[in-house]
């Protein structure tokens, strides 16, 4: 029963996700306003915007259009809930859940618009109180300013400065020996995504490639090997 009503909190905050995701880059407010169809913009129904079981009750398909609902939606539902059976198995306080939930937003936010906004930075900083210590606080100014030199030395075309602000946080929470593994898995990451596409003809050398999925999925990684594994 526990798993079971886990999985539909998750699918819930994972349609929560899915919307600030979407309006957030686009500069629309996401406390106030009814859902709309991304097709046709007429405004959705209640029952059109239960999370996952509308998706499939329409066999993907908008019912006041008939098109085709993007797959980011039950996806971002379903990676929510496996987040957080995860974060339960492993025995996480509330706090990791609200950090798994903005993450996975800047995740998205990034890898379909290849920014990372400040305020989603601001709340994983805001989070990373909770882990507070001065050590913390130069891990997070030393690793952004490793990315900061790879920026400039790269005239930007490494990396963004959304991933610069977001390693301050993400060396807050981490921990100076913790937040080098981190950035080592992130270009390892990285890499490999990277020649896989040039492999398949996906990419090219020309092809921006947003960063901030690696470090989101870098982390998390660390997160839960320190953890599970007792690295320190």
């Amino acid at each position: 029963m526990i798993y079971f009503l886990l999985v539909l909190f998750g699918i819930a905050i994972g349609s929560f996700v899915s919307v600030v995701s979407y309006r957030v880059p686009r500069g629309l407010g996401f406390i106030k306003g009814r859902s709309f169809c991304d097709n046709c913009k007429k405004e959705l129904k209640w029952y059109d915007n239960i999370p996952l079981f509308s998706f499939l009750f329409y066999h993907g398909k908008s019912r006041c259009c008939h098109k085709k609902i993007s797959f980011r939606y039950p996806l971002i539902e379903i990676a929510t809930a496996l987040g957080f059976i995860v974060l339960y198995l492993c025995s996480y306080p509330v706090v990791y859940y609200l950090l798994y939930t903005i993450s996975l937003v800047i995740l998205v936010v990034d890898l379909e618009h290849q920014i990372i906004p400040d305020e989603l930075t601001w709340i994983v900083l805001l989070l990373g109180l909770y882990n507070f210590s001065f050590v913390n606080i130069f891990s997070g100014f030393l690793v952004s300013i490793l990315l900061l030199t790879l920026y400039l030395a790269t005239l930007g075309r490494g990396m963004g400065l959304g991933d610069v602000k977001l390693a301050i946080p993400i060396g807050l929470w981490l921990g100076l020996e913790n937040s080098l593994t981190w950035l080592l898995l992130s270009f390892v990451c990285g890499g490999l995504v990277s020649s896989m596409l040039l492999i398949l003809k996906k990419a090219n050398l020309k092809t921006k490639i947003a960063f901030g999925p690696f470090l989101i999925f870098a982390f998390w990684i660390v997160i839960l090997w320190k953890t599970n594994v007792g690295l320190h």
